[in-house]
């Protein structure tokens, strides 16, 4: 008998942890992504769904390859797109120092003095002002 209220114990600590690491997760991408709760539970559901090949609605492809866009409740990620924009402007940048030349006025000098302002005392500032009533 004390064996199974082990067992029994030892499936509640289980389910227990469980539960506060999808918390702990839910909240983790909450920050991260700007997700509400509903859009993470969406976002687990459709996991699964691709996980058990078991979807909601009968598969309709619009195109001849068969891939299909993410449906209603699913998260769209655009790091790709920030990606490559990320990418271009470095090499923009780059370009535009290697040659010397200046884009609608803008030098690289003026990009690097941008990057390298401290912007600490502004940022504190700002805060002391939106935090008084």
């Amino acid at each position: 008998m004390e064996n199974v209220e082990q067992k029994l114990q030892l499936v509640q600590q289980v389910r227990s942890r469980y539960q506060e690491n999808r918390y702990d997760l839910s909240n983790r991408e909450r920050i991260l992504y700007g997700r509400t709760s509903e859009d993470s539970d969406a976002a687990e559901q459709a996991y699964l769904n691709r996980k058990f090949c078991y979807y909601e609605k009968p598969y309709v492809s619009s195109d001849a390859y068969g891939d299909r866009g993410p449906g209603e409740g699913e998260f769209v990620s655009f790091f790709k797109l920030r990606m490559w924009i990320a990418l271009f402007l470095v090499t923009a940048v780059i370009v535009m120092d290697r040659n010397g030349t200046e884009i609608a006025g803008i030098t690289t000098e003026k990009i690097f003095q941008v990057i390298s302002a401290d912007y600490e005392e502004v940022i504190e500032t700002w805060t002391a002002t939106i935090s008084q009533p």
